[in-house]
């Protein structure tokens, strides 16, 4: 009987040790959607560092580009759901299903999401030729001179598209859309007279503004001001309601990813973020530190597709 019961014991001590693999088993694969050197890169590039560190496993940024995104989504969305391949999800994300034709994944129901690890406030500048030194100054004069003033974005469907299209819903007025090819088009325009108004992130924002090249009026937080720019009043201060957005970063992984591993990435997430060598990389940038949990991240995730695709809706933007 004696032997019996080691026998039994022995059995469940193996089983045990078996099914409680360590995570993650093999290096973690972050496929970042974006070319290299932008910001949603960095931000990868730094949790995956930290990660490493914390883990002892290897965290290896992919960076997959095409389609605004789709290539790098579709990956994650077609692989195995045990924690070794990550997405790194972006504003962008909820915006793809609005403006493309050519997905091939449900960006609900092929997901996990894990956690939203940053954000970024954005700024609304206009050119100094305007002289509008608020933006109750502005808005009354782009009501009075409707269709005469220009913004610029990154092209049609782009994140910049879409938030000074919800700016002109919530501020109701009438401002032609210039596309162009990227940031730095974008800033030569306004300097230059082209276009009268952008809305960029606060850290590509400061350099211009504090050369006097462009000038703040708002910042899209939630009522607060952005601590490197703490005379520029938010939306909601300076008498436009429903434009607070930010420019986000976080994590999901493919559907089905077991409970367990999503919980560890969250909290691993959150530990790095109070790590010194994340902290002084982003800090300066005027980032906000959230480490949501995976049902905060979700409903944000929802909250955004809705909101982007009423604005799609009523810009009259068609799905290419």
């Amino acid at each position: 009987m004696r032997n019996a019961w080691l026998f039994v014991l022995l059995s469940l001590g193996a089983s045990l040790g078996h099914g409680a693999e360590v995570y993650p088993a093999k290096p973690v694969r972050v496929v970042a959607p974006f070319a290299p050197g932008g910001i949603s890169d960095v931000v990868a590039r730094v949790m995956s560092q930290q990660l490493s560190e914390q883990f002892g496993k290897t965290f290896i940024v992919d960076n997959r580009t095409g389609a605004g995104g789709v290539v790098g989504n579709g990956i994650v969305a077609k692989a195995a759901p045990d924690g070794h391949t990550l997405l790194m999800v972006t504003p962008a994300f909820t915006i793809l299903p609005g403006i493309s034709k050519s997905l091939q994944y449900d960006s609900v129901k092929d997901f996990t999401p894990i956690t939203q690890i940053m954000r970024v406030p954005s700024v609304l500048v206009v050119s100094p030729a305007l002289n509008v030194n608020t933006l109750k100054d502005f808005v009354a004069l782009a009501r009075a001179n409707p269709g005469k003033f220009n913004y610029g974005s990154g092209g049609p469907g782009s994140a910049l598209h879409l938030y000074s299209e919800l700016f002109k819903i919530a501020a109701k007025v009438n401002i032609v859309h210039v596309p162009y090819k990227g940031g730095g088009e974008n800033f030569a325009a306004l300097i230059g007279g082209q276009i009268q108004m952008l809305i960029i992130s606060v850290p590509t924002a400061l350099q211009f503004v504090n050369s006097g090249r462009m000038r703040a009026l708002a910042v899209t937080t939630e009522g607060k001001r952005a601590p490197s720019m703490p005379n520029v009043p938010s939306m909601s201060e300076a008498g436009v309601s429903g434009m607070t957005i930010y420019v986000w970063f976080g994590f999901a992984g493919p559907a089905g990813m077991p409970k367990a591993i999503v919980n560890e990435l969250h909290a691993e997430v959150v530990k790095a973020l109070a790590a010194p060598s994340v902290k002084d990389q982003f800090i300066r940038q005027d980032a906000e530190f959230v480490g949501s949990s995976p049902a905060e991240f979700s409903k944000l995730i929802h909250n955004e597709l809705q909101l982007w695709a009423e604005v799609i809706k009523s810009a009259g933007i068609t799905a290419r």
